[in-house]
């Protein structure tokens, strides 16, 4: 990464901020060392002190890795803030259509290939005919076949929670159909 790179996401914020920046988009488990080297600072007991407050507070997860400390993604937290994102941002309509362009894409994926499923698709990367281009169309069509599903099931989750999440958040009961039952 250049230092001009590195400079316009850092621009303005104090160490602790671009640690709290990196440590909540981790990925996977990481040292203090390597947020410390990411976040762009000199203090190892900074990095360290700003991860175990972040832990303290559920926003990442101290892990064991060989005798040392790593710190990994608070993967449940971060759904759950998904969800609630979701129903806060979208109507129930709104999260009703993207499940159906979702499974628009699946079905045309399902005809292309002529396949009943993600699994049936997979299966056909050993055909013999396939070119190395194929091949990987196909791959690239399975990871996104796998993003969809995953998005698909967040998107049922938040509107099974809807309307008990909206009773919850003071001033977002106002959308037109937020009173509405999901058979609805």
């Amino acid at each position: 990464m250049s230092d001009r790179g590195l400079e316009s996401w850092t621009e303005g914020l104090t160490a602790r901020e671009r640690v709290r920046k990196i440590a909540t988009t981790l990925t996977r488990p990481r040292s203090v060392e390597w947020v410390r080297e990411e976040a762009g600072i000199s203090s190892w007991q900074t990095a360290k002190d700003e991860l175990e407050m972040l832990a303290e507070f559920g926003q990442v997860q101290p892990v064991d890795a060989d005798g040392n400390t790593k710190y990994a993604p608070n993967y449940q937290r971060r759904y759950f803030s998904e969800i609630a994102e979701l129903i806060n941002e979208h109507t129930r309509e709104e999260l009703r259509e993207q499940i159906a362009d979702i499974q628009e894409s699946i079905d045309e994926w399902c005809e292309e290939f002529d396949v009943e499923s993600r699994v049936a698709l997979e299966s056909t990367l050993t055909d013999p005919d396939l070119t190395g281009e194929a091949i990987r169309e196909r791959n690239r069509i399975l990871r996104q076949w796998e993003r969809y599903e995953d998005n698909k099931r967040l998107l049922g989750h938040a509107l099974e929670l809807y309307d008990d999440a909206r009773s919850l958040h003071p001033g977002r009961n106002e959308s037109s159909d937020s009173s509405l039952s999901v058979s609805q």
